[in-house]
């Protein structure tokens, strides 16, 4: 039964739907705008007094199931739920077939009756008016004197009641209810009460259902078709040892490099504010993951638009979305487990990268944020309809291992032209400092014995 408590405000990070399929349909049909106000309606034949009629009928579902199935949906936010009235149970079968019945304050009979009550002045006797009535006169039942004068012979005490087994007359009777299902009879002060609600649609919370039940689905299911690990609601600590939700995590580890996705919804409100984007683009940069989508159902606040441009963070709408997904181009069948790669020359890296998708160029050149121009070896181009991933790859081939400088200059020209997933092949090797350099700068690395002038 509808308990009478308060609606927790749920949290940003998506819940599962309790209540499952019929859940999922309710809401689906409240999105579409084919139920709206779920309001009780009364129904002494049912077990509860009262029945969801309109539920009953979308979800094909029965007396108690609605109860619980609405209250979840009201406990994570998306349904408002509303006082509509206040049941009287029977505390012996939880009835709510229950008739309210009239009482004497004193001695508890039900047998009472309601009327104009007289006293006769001269005896004291006070009754009902119909018992001082006697072929249109009035005379008292007790003295048998007749009543001429009110207030000489008598005088009215108004309407109250007059309880015929120990005659006492009152004005408030006590009231007790008797259940039309198993007869007992209770007290006032003892039957048991329950609230009951309507229920409507949270607006609020509109663009993150749209979002949970359609493409959500797509865009997991897209993401694990080209090779990643996808977590929703993913927990990940962050550089700063602080724990940071991210509402979609997708890591694809392709051989050479792992690449990672983290994807943030702010899917309500009437505009996405600077806060918004800050805050999803700082626990990106915590945690490591350079690669951003930021979804959205609203737009963004100027200074919110600029930054997200700035930071480099893919903003989606969930139309956006949809048309991404729907247009992407075919990628190649990804294995489920990635394929270990293992550098042996260059033709087998540029082979390996275009089996997986990418597109190579060698000896390319890029722009960089300073305006400078710079050539890289090998950039490596693969989108995959939601992000573009490029990989900076450079080779340098010397007499002895190769010396922090050559790498320093590798990473600044992928750092100016925003590349974060670099690749550095050294032959034969790096100097102490160039490796401690790449460990800190995350550039992977080949180091390779022998590299000929072709690879």
């Amino acid at each position: 039964m509808v308990q009478d408590n308060e609606t927790p405000e749920s949290a940003d990070a998506l819940p599962s739907l309790v209540g499952g399929e019929k859940a999922t349909k309710l809401v689906a049909e409240m999105l579409a705008g084919n139920v709206n106000d779920i309001s009780p309606t009364f129904d002494f034949t049912s077990e509860m007094g009262f029945t969801y009629p309109l539920l009953e009928k979308v979800l094909d579902i029965k007396g108690q199931e609605a109860i619980p199935l609405l209250e979840s949906l009201a406990s994570q936010g998306i349904l408002q739920k509303e006082f509509f009235d206040r049941f009287l149970l029977c505390p012996q079968c939880q009835s709510a077939n229950l008739r309210p019945t009239t009482h004497c304050p004193k001695c508890g009979s039900g047998d009472i009756a309601r009327g104009r009550v007289l006293e006769h002045l001269v005896c004291g006797y006070v009754g009902l008016e119909d018992e001082f009535t006697t072929q249109g006169i009035l005379v008292c039942p007790k003295c048998k004197a007749e009543l001429r004068k009110p207030e000489s012979d008598y005088r009215s005490l108004g309407l109250m009641r007059k309880c015929y087994v120990c005659g006492d007359v009152f004005q408030t009777p006590v009231i007790k209810w008797r259940c039309l299902k198993c007869s007992a009879t209770t007290g006032e002060d003892k039957i048991d009460e329950v609230n009951i609600y309507s229920y409507r649609l949270n607006e609020a919370k509109r663009g993150w259902l749209e979002f949970e039940l359609k493409p959500k689905a797509q865009l997991v299911e897209f993401l694990r078709k080209r090779g990643y690990q996808v977590t929703e609601n993913a927990v990940k600590t962050g550089r700063s040892g602080a724990e940071h939700n991210i509402d979609i995590l997708a890591i694809k580890d392709d051989g050479i490099i792992t690449h990672d996705i983290a994807i943030g919804t702010k899917l309500a409100g009437d505009k996405v504010s600077l806060r918004d984007v800050f805050e999803f683009d700082d626990k990106a940069y915590d945690t490591g993951v350079h690669e951003k989508v930021l979804l959205v159902s609203s737009p963004l606040e100027k200074e919110a638009e600029a930054f997200a441009g700035h930071q480099k963070i893919k903003v989606l709408g969930l139309g956006d979305l949809e048309a991404a997904l729907a247009k992407a181009t075919p990628q190649p069948e990804v294995a489920a487990e990635p394929e270990p790669f293992t550098f042996s020359s260059k033709e087998y890296l540029l082979e390996y990268l275009k089996r997986n998708g990418y597109q190579v160029t060698e000896n390319a050149t890029a722009s960089g944020k300073s305006g400078a121009e710079h050539d890289i070896d090998i950039l490596a181009t693969r989108d995959d309809g939601i992000v573009e991933h490029r990989i900076a790859i450079g080779i340098e081939v010397g007499d002895k291992p190769i010396a922090l400088g050559k790498v320093f200059d590798f990473d600044d020209k992928a750092y100016d032209i925003g590349i974060h997933d670099k690749v550095f092949i050294a032959s034969p090797g790096l100097s102490r400092e160039a490796r401690q350099f790449t460990e800190r700068q995350r550039i992977k690395v080949f180091e390779v014995e022998k590299l000929d002038a072709t690879g």
